[in-house]
C-alpha cells in the first residue's frame, strides 16, 4: 500500500468526524505515524490501534480494526452525554453547564443560568428561601399588607440568590481544584451503569487492536513498543501547567513519577496495575510528599491510552493528570533530596491544538495529511454538503486567513486566548507544502461538535458523514507529486536565504579592537569551558562543514540574475529555518542523579 502520516485537530466532541475519515484514508494508505491533540489524540490512538491490527492480523482479518472504528459514531449516537460523568460534589455545576449548552439560540443566557442554578441547588435554595416565603405567606394569610408580603418575597429572593451564589463559589473555588480543575475524572461513577470516557477509550483501544479474549475482556495492554514492532508511531501534545511548558507524548525522558492512589481515580485498574508493575517505587519521598510514588514508564513501555488521556484534559470539564518530578531549583529537604513537586498536565490544545509540524521533513518521503476543524458559516462557505469540507487545490497564503469580528467582552477575551494558543498552528497550515494536504471540516458551533455534549444520533450521523467526505477528498484529490514540488519551492529558497546570512557572519572579520575572534577561529581554536573537543575534529568535520555551508551561501549571494534559487518563481512565504526548542523531551543529561535517564 501507499504510506502516509496523519494529524488530527482537537475539538472535544468534534472528534466524532474522525472515525469515517480514518477508515476512508486507510483504504488507500497504510498509516505510519499518527498524531493529534485532545480529541485528535483519541482519533490518533484509535487509528494506530486499527493499523496495529492490520499489520499483525491473520490473513483475511486485516481490516477488522478499521471495521470496528466505523461503528464508533453509531455507538456514540446512542448516548454521547453518558461518557461525561461528573463527580458527586460537582454534579450541580455540571447541570448548570448542560443547561447553558442546551439553551436555545437567542434566549437570555443570564436567566437560563439563574434558573439552572436554582434547580441545581434546589435543596439549598428552598432551605434559605423558606423564611422569607413563610413571612410572605403569614402576611398574606393574616392580611398584614402588601409591604410585608413584598418584604418576605424580597427576603426569600435575596436569600436564594446568596445561597446559590455561595454554593457555586464553593464548587468553583474548592471542589473544582480538589478534582484537578475538571468536573469529570473520566472514570465511571457509582451513579452510572455505563463506562465514562476514559473507560470507553481503554475499551475501544483493546477492541480495535484485537487485544480481547473470547469473553470480550482485554488480554494485554497496548503500548508504544507494540506499535513500534510494526513501524507505527503516534504522538500528541500535553501541557504541563506547573512547568509552563508543553510536552510531546509519549514521554521519552524518565523524570516523572505518578501517585498510585491518584492514578486509580483517573485510569482503569488494569492500566494502573501495569504502570505500578513497570514503574519502580520511589523510596526517597519526604514527609510532605506522597508515599506511593512510582517511576512513570516511558518510551516503549508507555501505554497508548496515556497518549490520549494526557492530551484530553479540557480545562473545567475533564480533570488534569497529576505527575511529579524533582525540582532541582529548590533547597534539599530533611532527607537530603531536592523536593518532589506536583505537576498538572492539562489539555494539549493549550500549547498546540493542531500540531501539523509532527513528523515533518524538509523533503518528505510520504505525505502527512492533516484534518482540521473549523466553524461553519453559510455566508462564508456557501450552502449544501459540499460546503462542509474542503481540500485546497491552489496554494494558499496568509492573505487567505478568515476575518472574525470581535464583539463584546467575552468575544474579546476569547479572541485573545485563541490567538495566543493557535497562531503558530494557523500560520504553519497556510504555507505552501502544508495547505494542500490539510482537509478542512466545518461544523456549526451552535449545535455540532465542541462542547455540545448532548448531540443526538441524527446530528452525530450527519457530522460523522462530513468525516467520510473529508477522507474521500484526501484519497481522490491529493497529488503527492504536486505536494513535493510545492514543498521544495518553499523550503529550498528559505534554506538558501539562511545559508546566505550564515556565510555573511562566518566570513565577517574580527571586531576592530582585536578582542574578538573570527568565526573560523571560534570553531577551530577557541577554548570552551563547557564542551572540549579534539583539534582534529574541530578542523574536520566541524569547521569543514561550516566552510562548505558558507561557500553555498556565498555562491547564492553572488550568483548572477536567475542563478539563485530565490531568483525563480517561488512563493513569498513568511517562513525561515531556525533552531527551535522541541517539546519532545528533556535532554538526557538533565538535572542530576535520578533525572534524565
Amino acid at each position: 500500500m501507499l504510506e502516509c502520516d496523519l494529524i488530527m485537530k482537537g475539538g472535544i466532541t468534534s472528534g466524532i468526524v474522525y472515525p469515517h475519515a480514518i477508515t476512508e484514508i486507510a483504504r488507500k494508505y497504510r498509516l505510519r505515524s499518527i498524531g493529534g491533540t485532545s480529541a485528535g489524540a483519541i482519533g490518533a490512538v484509535i487509528a494506530a490501534s486499527a493499523e496495529y491490527r492490520r499489520q499483525s492480523a491473520e490473513p483475511g482479518h486485516e481490516d477488522d480494526g478499521f471495521s470496528a472504528i466505523s461503528t464508533i459514531p453509531d455507538e456514540l449516537g446512542r448516548d454521547l452525554q453518558s461518557l461525561f460523568q461528573p463527580t458527586d460534589k460537582l454534579q450541580s455545576l455540571y447541570g448548570i453547564l448542560i443547561a447553558l449548552i442546551n439553551a436555545p439560540k437567542g434566549r437570555n443566557k443570564a436567566l437560563i443560568f439563574l434558573k439552572a442554578a436554582a434547580f441545581a441547588y434546589k435543596v439549598t435554595a428552598v432551605l434559605f428561601a423558606a423564611p422569607g416565603l413563610l413571612i410572605a405567606a403569614y402576611a398574606y394569610w393574616y392580611d398584614c399588607g402588601l409591604g410585608t408580603i413584598a418584604f418576605g418575597l424580597l427576603l426569600a429572593l435575596v436569600a436564594l440568590i446568596a445561597a446559590v451564589a455561595y454554593r457555586i463559589y464553593k464548587n468553583v473555588a474548592d471542589d473544582l481544584p480538589d478534582n484537578d480543575f475538571g468536573l469529570c475524572t473520566g472514570l465511571q461513577t457509582r451513579h452510572s451503569e455505563v463506562p465514562a470516557f476514559t473507560d470507553w477509550m481503554a475499551d475501544q483501544i483493546d477492541r480495535v487492536a484485537g487485544n480481547v479474549g473470547p469473553d470480550g475482556k482485554a488480554t494485554t495492554l497496548l503500548t508504544i513498543g507494540d506499535l513500534k514492532k510494526h513501524d507505527i508511531a503516534i504522538a500528541s501534545m500535553t501541557t504541563d501547567l506547573s512547568s509552563n511548558r508543553p510536552y510531546q507524548l509519549p514521554l521519552h525522558t524518565k523524570i516523572h513519577y505518578f501517585s498510585e492512589s491518584e492514578f486509580r481515580r483517573l485510569f482503569p485498574k488494569r492500566v494502573v496495575d501495569y504502570l505500578v508493575k513497570k514503574g519502580a517505587p520511589y523510596k526517597d519521598s519526604g514527609d510532605d510528599e506522597p508515599q506511593d510514588l512510582h517511576w512513570l514508564p516511558v518510551r516503549d513501555d508507555f501505554p497508548v491510552l496515556l497518549v490520549a488521556r494526557m492530551s484530553l484534559s479540557f480545562p473545567g470539564l475533564i480533570s488534569a493528570v497529576p505527575l511529579y518530578r524533582v525540582d532541582y531549583t529548590r533547597a534539599k529537604n530533611s532527607n537530603g533530596q531536592h523536593p518532589m513537586k506536583r505537576c498538572l498536565f492539562s489539555d494539549g490544545g493549550i500549547s498546540s491544538n493542531f500540531p501539523i509540524h509532527f513528523f515533518d521533513a524538509l523533503v518528505p518521503s510520504r505525505p502527512t495529511f492533516g484534518i482540521a476543524l473549523t466553524g461553519y458559516e453559510a455566508e462564508r462557505h456557501g450552502e449544501g454538503p459540499a460546503s462542509r469540507t474542503e481540500l485546497p487545490q491552489e496554494p494558499l497564503s496568509h492573505a487567505h486567513m478568515p476575518v472574525f469580528p470581535v464583539t463584546g467582552i467575552s468575544g474579546f477575551l476569547s479572541a485573545i486566548i485563541n490567538t495566543a494558543k493557535d497562531w503558530q498552528d494557523s500560520l504553519q497550515s497556510l504555507l505552501p507544502g502544508y495547505s494542500e494536504r490539510i482537509v478542512e471540516i466545518r461544523l456549526d458551533d451552535a449545535s455540532e461538535g465542541g462542547l455540545n455534549l448532548t448531540m443526538d444520533a441524527a446530528i452525530i450521523e450527519k457530522i460523522s458523514g462530513y468525516g467520510r467526505q473529508a477522507g474521500e477528498l484526501v484519497v481522490n484529490k491529493f497529488s503527492f507529486d504536486e505536494h513535493r514540488y510545492r514543498r521544495a519551492i518553499s523550503s529550498l529558497p528559505a534554506m538558501e536565504g539562511t545559508l546566505d546570512k550564515f556565510s555573511e557572519n562566518y566570513e565577517a572579520p574580527a571586531w576592530p579592537d582585536g578582542q574578538k575572534m573570527t568565526y573560523e577561529q571560534i570553531l577551530t581554536t577557541y577554548e570552551s569551558a563547557s564542551y572540549s573537543n579534539k583539534p582534529a575534529w574541530r578542523l574536520d568535520p566541524f569547521n569543514a562543514l561550516a566552510k562548505t555551508l558558507s561557500g553555498i551561501g556565498k555562491n547564492a549571494r553572488e550568483a548572477p540574475q536567475g542563478k539563485s534559487v530565490r531568483g525563480g518563481r517561488v512563493p513569498h512565504t513568511d517562513s525561515d529555518i531556525r533552531l527551535v526548542a522541541s517539546p519532545d523531551r528533556v535532554p538526557a543529561d538533565a538535572g542530576t542523579s535520578g533525572g534524565g535517564v
